[in-house]
């Protein structure tokens, strides 16, 4: 583990927006909200009652950001349950407004009849009414071509996918023990379990795992769960 940590302490780090939906803390929890807000800079909301977590995290990719922000937090919230990525999805008039523009520029460039020199416009995620609605990682990635983007990095469409299966994976082993992305207390008994790491497998064996030291690994043995790019 020494060697991997050491091999993304070299890497380039880059810094991601993520945005979880989660469990197990709201706006209601004012030691929650505050103890997030002074040590991460993250912020608890809710949205269409659905409790949401959003920071900055970096990471050598999206996979790794989202790992260390779990485990960041739970430092401070244990009892923090993390869902899933929430997929903010715009419509025209939340582009027009994250971009300045008017709807009507932003209709004509999703129908190609500006900037058609460009990529196409991406194609909708669906439909909400009979108004349609992107990701918006797909956008903000085709306005980084006119210099209209957020400026921020956004997990891709791909890492979101896997991000959610860490998510997953991570629930179902705290059904059996303490949480597998990190925690405030360490594991209790001896057993293996998958680390998810950047873009490699580990198995992690018998040591026990707390946010302040990483677990001695053997890496490369079995590829249970390859979640990186």
């Amino acid at each position: 583990m020494a060697e991997a940590s050491h091999r993304r302490t070299e890497e380039s780090l880059v810094q991601y927006e993520l945005c979880f939906v989660v469990a197990g803390a709201n706006v209601s929890d004012d030691a929650a909200v505050s103890v997030l807000a002074d040590q991460l800079d993250a912020i608890l909301s809710r949205a269409a009652g659905v409790e949401l977590l959003t920071l900055l995290s970096e990471g050598t990719n999206a996979i790794d950001a989202a790992r260390h922000a779990v485990v960041s937090c739970r430092v401070h919230v244990p009892e923090l349950i993390f869902l899933r990525l929430d997929r903010d999805l715009v419509g025209i008039p939340e582009i027009a407004e994250r971009t300045g523009r008017s709807r009507q520029n932003v209709t004509q460039w999703v129908t190609g009849k500006r900037h058609n020199d460009l990529t196409p416009f991406p194609a909708p995620e669906g439909t909400v009414g009979r108004a349609r609605v992107w990701l918006w990682t797909e956008v903000n990635a085709w306005l980084r071509q006119l210099e209209l983007d957020d400026g921020v990095a956004h997990p891709s469409r791909d890492d979101m996918t896997d991000i959610d299966y860490m998510l997953r994976h991570d629930r179902l082993r705290t059904l059996e023990g303490p949480p597998l992305l990190g925690g405030a207390w360490p594991y209790s008994q001896v057993r293996d379990s998958v680390l998810c790491w950047g873009d490699q497998a580990s198995i992690v064996v018998g040591k026990a795992l707390t946010p302040q030291s990483e677990p001695t690994t053997t890496t490369g043995a079995v590829d249970l769960l390859r979640v990186g790019r």
